[in-house]
């Protein structure tokens, strides 16, 4: 009773249902037995993982310190034997700086001697005691007309156009001493001249009951013709009481005003001129580091005529103004005036003036903007009803205050660029592509300089060709040629038209993933890529612009037979050769355009060299024509005005940093 045998003869006649239910069950220690051969298992398997793991630990710690040492070991290599090639590489810079020099030596002699022949009066530039002796004797100088005045501002035009030529030679030369000096008196000569025009509309308000005036008692003026680079316009009204709105048109000078009389109103007690400065060039010195005017500005006075002189006894009394307050200006709007009684509220004044042929506007309405003498920045606050005549080349805007204006537009657009190959198209000459944010533009670089072969757009016309007198004195007609310049004289004409081509390090500021590179990293590209210039095909890379700042890809391909090539074909990436450059090295690596990440494993058999050139004379596994090849890539007095061109451009235009 109570067992759990099954009942007698139960047994025997079912034997396998019997041995079913022993083994269905296990006993208690049994189930520890399990258990614990379980767990000594599971205490095996993690001994042996936590041995496996530490054999792997110390092969690869061994590893890691083998590879250590070995880098250790190349890097000791690697410094002995840059520093072993850098005495080379500066005994044959030197060489080169020598060619250079005595090239640049016998051009120099024929431009001095073409000057002396001129002779001409003006200051020798490279002198700056000439520079401030002729900025003082002209201070000193009186003029009592606009007609002295404006003469003597194109006279120092003409300084500012060698002083121009002087700041060019040194930004290609990367003198920024000298930069900064010839930009100070640029800036002085150009203040002087508007102190000049000054000076002559002060006289000519003293005296100008002497002036011709019409039935309204309003005087017109203008100086200058339509292309001049310095144009001055006036208007007078010899009345105090006021006027209604007034339309000023100067047709000489392409300038016009619309006064509304709000402007009387605010000068109530004034006989008032209005003054219409223009000039070419940004007289304000506006020095905002995001845009940069184009197309000449305008200065717009509001000038307080003073009292007209009296005749009594045969004595002419005439009211001197006190020193420094002989051109008294009146704000527009006048905040002091409009905080009395009754408020005035002002009306806009529109403005319009024509925009020399060579500024690229574009198709789009331009940005109008005035220059904050206190801020010191341009602003479009108060400008409305901006309107550009394509046809005429006619901007023309309404604006609620009186300023210094012109068209405006951000210094960096035409920034990045998108992508850019330079290749050899004749002997000592190279064309260099570019595609930039608005333009594809296409330059030809030879020993002469640098000139502008696309787009073929009116603006340019005078950048990219010069006209010359027919050969037949009977036909008047002249002809265009190519225009060549030094690569800073161009790229500054192409700035002056709108199209900003010289980078700084600020603009990279304002372009998102964009960082300047190292600036010996640069050097050291620019100088030897140019000596390859004349025998390679050089691409720019994708992978360069996502590379620390103090490394700089780019891709060649000898192109011996000046062919042409699309450097952004994919089935062409394998005909590319990639070079890193450093601060202190260059090297062959073995990136590729269609991989999705920069390879900068060295390519088989090459280690790094303290320039391009050691790259190819130390190739481990020369081409049958090596000797050949390194004297192609020499650098001789024959091509050394090409090669530095070469460098010049590139360095200007900084390929390598806004790529």
């Amino acid at each position: 009773q109570g067992s759990s045998l099954p009942p007698p003869g139960l047994e025997s006649c079912c034997p396998q249902a019997s041995v079913m239910g022993r083994k269905g069950k296990k006993s208690k220690k049994q189930l520890e037995e399990e258990l614990q051969r379980a767990a000594e298992e599971q205490k095996r398997r993690e001994e042996q993982e936590r041995l496996k793991k530490l054999e792997e630990d110390a092969r690869k710690e061994h590893l890691a310190r083998l590879a250590a040492e070995l880098d250790e070991r190349e890097k000791v290599e690697e410094a002995e034997r840059l520093e072993e090639e850098s005495s080379i590489v500066t005994r044959m810079k030197g060489e080169r700086r020598q060619n250079l020099e005595y090239e640049q030596q016998k051009l120099g002699d024929q431009v001095n001697w073409q000057k002396y022949v001129s002779c001409t009066s003006r200051p020798n530039v490279a002198f700056e005691n000439e520079i401030t002796t002729y900025m003082s004797v002209v201070r000193e100088e009186k003029v009592d007309n606009m007609e002295d005045a404006m003469r003597k501002c194109h006279e120092s035009e003409e300084i500012v156009g060698d002083l121009m030529e002087f700041y060019c030679r040194a930004r290609e030369e990367g003198d920024t001493a000298r930069q900064e000096r010839c930009m100070h008196y640029i800036h002085e000569l150009r203040a002087d001249q508007i102190d000049k025009i000054d000076e002559a509309t002060a006289y000519l308000l003293q005296y100008i009951e002497k002036q011709e005036a019409n039935s309204h008692s309003q005087v017109y003026l203008s100086w200058g013709q339509q292309l001049d680079r310095i144009k001055v316009g006036f208007w007078g009204h010899l009345q105090s009481k006021g006027f209604r709105a007034k339309q000023i048109d100067h047709p000489k000078i392409q300038i016009g005003l619309d006064l509304p009389k709000s402007i009387a109103l605010q000068s109530n007690g004034h006989c008032i001129g209005v003054r219409t400065l223009y000039t070419t060039y940004d007289s304000a010195r506006g020095k905002n580091p995001s845009r940069m005017p184009i197309g000449g500005l305008i200065r717009v006075d509001l000038l307080s005529i003073p009292p007209f002189s009296k005749r009594t006894k045969g004595w002419t009394i005439r009211q001197v103004p006190p020193l420094g307050q002989e051109l008294l200006r009146l704000p527009y709007p006048n905040t002091e005036h409009s905080t009395g009684s009754i408020a005035i509220a002002p009306q806009p004044c529109k403005v319009e003036y024509k925009v020399p042929a060579n500024v690229l506007v574009g198709k789009t309405t331009p940005t109008v903007s005035w220059w904050s003498e206190s801020e010191e920045v341009w602003s479009s606050d108060g400008i409305t009803e901006i309107s550009w005549e394509a046809e005429a080349r006619k901007v023309s805007f309404f604006s609620a205050r009186l300023a210094a204006f012109c068209i405006t537009q951000e210094r960096h657009l035409d920034l990045p660029y998108q992508w850019w190959s330079l290749r050899p198209v004749g002997p000592l000459t190279a064309q260099l592509s570019v595609q930039a944010a608005r333009y594809e533009l296409h330059f030809v670089i030879s020993e002469a300089g640098l000139r502008l072969k696309g787009p073929d757009l009116p603006e340019l016309q005078n950048v990219m060709y010069s006209s010359i007198p027919g050969t037949d004195p009977a036909d008047k007609a002249t002809k265009q040629e190519p225009r060549v310049c030094s690569p800073a004289t161009l790229l500054c004409e192409l700035r002056e038209c709108g199209l900003n081509l010289m980078p700084e390090d600020g603009d990279a500021e304002f372009l998102e993933g964009y960082t300047p590179k190292h600036p010996e990293t640069q050097a050291r590209a620019y100088s030897d890529l140019s000596e390859i210039a004349a025998t390679c095909d050089i691409a720019s890379s994708r992978h360069n612009k996502s590379l620390p700042k103090e490394r700089a890809l780019v891709r060649i391909r000898e192109n011996l037979l000046c062919e042409e090539y699309d450097p952004l074909d994919p089935d062409c990436d394998i005909d590319y050769q990639a070079i890193m450059f450093f601060p202190d090295k260059a090297c062959f690596v073995k990136s590729l355009e269609t991989a999705p990440a920069c390879k900068e494993e060295l390519a088989d058999g090459h280690l790094t060299h303290a320039s391009l050139y050691l790259c190819f004379e130390r190739h481990p596994a020369p081409t049958q024509p090596h000797a050949e090849r390194l004297d192609r890539l020499r650098v001789t007095c024959a091509n050394v005005r090409f090669i530095e061109a070469t460098r010049q451009t590139m360095m200007l235009m900084r390929l390598l940093c806004f790529a």
